[in-house]
């Protein structure tokens, strides 16, 4: 079957927005798969209700190879304890096929900020509780930050926002204090002036933020949390397309123009099969249920 996969144009559906930074790297990667499967690949975007939409739509999809997922750890890791009856369960209606790469976040305010820290913005909203606001675009980022919020001490009021593109316009006008944004998000935009980054969420530093210290170097190692990005199949997809498509996906993340949408945007390449990024996935729920516990949020 692999041998004749795919007779037509496969897509994937995304959960992300398009523009954002991963949606350039998901269609390097259609691109890069169009031509080794000598067919069209395309990408669906579908954000929205945490990454409910398009998890839903795929698990839903004939398990054919031809409508795969792309989604990020906050859509399989963390969602099964943000909601108490998702449309779709995590572990039994996907077929995973390859971790492609690692989203380090950060926290982010308007260049125009007096906050240049951490601790400067701690400080501002020990002095005024309440009074400061944070945007977080889905459920997963804004129980990272309310984890960060908590270990710091930082008492402020959550915005939320349907998606990046909603958030940024506010964040960069200043309508709201702080956020938290992927950084091939917020890397553009520091760059050109219009955030200030505060403090990077991954174990290191990130290179395009060399400049910005980890939460661990701001005393808050144990809010340290790396996001990724995946590819899967619906379950039941046959385990030779499966195979041919993580063979090809890790390709890609190998590939001179995968190493330079990483350089150039602060992501990094993250790979793992099929079989180990499955076990991996078990990891971080476990994970993401600790982060959810500390920062007392109840499942929607």
């Amino acid at each position: 079957m692999a041998q004749d996969y795919p007779v037509r144009p496969v897509r994937i559906v995304s959960v992300t927005s398009a523009g954002s930074g991963v949606d350039g790297f998901s269609r390097l990667m259609a691109s890069y798969l169009g031509e080794r499967l000598g067919q069209g690949v395309f990408i669906e975007n579908r954000p929205g209700a945490n990454s409910i939409l398009a998890c839903d739509y795929v698990a839903k999809a004939a398990p054919d190879g031809y409508t795969l997922l792309l989604a990020s750890a906050s859509a399989l890791a963390a969602n099964p304890y943000l909601f108490k009856n998702l449309p779709y369960n995590a572990n039994e209606d996907f077929a995973p096929i390859a971790r492609l790469s690692a989203l380090p976040v950060t926290i982010v305010v308007p260049a125009t900020s007096p906050y240049r820290s951490l601790a400067d913005l701690a400080d501002a909203a020990h002095d005024r509780p309440g009074k400061l606001n944070f945007g977080t675009s889905t459920t997963g980022y804004r129980t990272m930050l309310g984890a960060i919020n908590g270990a710091a001490r930082i008492d402020a009021v959550d915005v939320p926002y349907k998606g990046t593109s909603n958030l940024l316009p506010d964040l960069v006008g200043g309508t709201i204090d702080y956020g938290i944004l992927e950084v091939s998000t917020a890397v553009p935009l520091v760059r050109a002036n219009k955030l200030r980054a505060l403090v990077v969420t991954s174990p290191a530093r990130v290179a395009t933020l060399e400049d910005v210290p980890t939460l661990a170097e701001a005393g808050l190692g144990e809010a340290t949390l790396v996001s990724w990005v995946g590819l899967f199949a619906p379950a039941g997809t046959p385990q030779p397309v499966i195979d041919k498509l993580s063979m090809l996906a890790l390709e890609f993340v190998q590939t001179p123009e995968a190493a330079a949408h990483f350089a150039q945007l602060g992501t990094i390449a993250y790979p793992a099969g099929a079989s180990e990024f499955a076990k991996a996935i078990v990891e971080d729920q476990a994970q993401w249920k600790r982060y959810i516990t500390a920062a007392g949020i109840q499942a929607e």
